[in-house]
């Protein structure tokens, strides 16, 4: 059997204080029981409309708690920026701030001789055959 909601719950039980309330002449046994669903529903509501307003700061919270965040990125990047723009993408010095410093190469790259003209014109040259 599936759950209840808690709206389905409170009005099942104002239903059935309804339908009662005239027959409680001829059932005074119940008359207890009827106050009591008047006082739960009472509380009831009184929790539903609490619940309601802790869910609409809940969302205004959330919403407060994202813009912080979003703002203190924002400014945090700045900073990093500034840091690795004046102590540079490698130093070392940045682990200190939490930040990571770029990896450096393992080896520098080698530089290559551009080829000499001599070996160019040692190297045949590929010409087409004469038709």
């Amino acid at each position: 059997m599936p759950t209840l909601s808690f709206q389905k719950v409170v009005s099942m039980a104002e239903l059935l204080n309804i339908a009662l309330k005239p027959h409680l002449a001829e059932m005074p046994f119940l008359q207890g029981e009827s106050a009591d669903i008047d006082e739960i529903l009472v509380e009831a509501k009184e929790l539903d409309q609490e619940h309601e307003a802790l869910k609409g700061r809940l969302k205004e919270l959330l919403r407060l708690r994202r813009d912080a965040e979003t703002r203190t990125l924002d400014l945090r990047s700045r900073v990093v920026a500034q840091l690795r723009g004046k102590l540079g993408f490698t130093n070392e010095n940045l682990l200190a701030f939490g930040i990571p410093p770029r990896k450096r190469p393992r080896k520098p790259p080698t530089q290559q001789d551009p080829p000499s003209e001599i070996a160019q014109d040692a190297a045949p040259e590929t010409s087409t055959p004469p038709e």
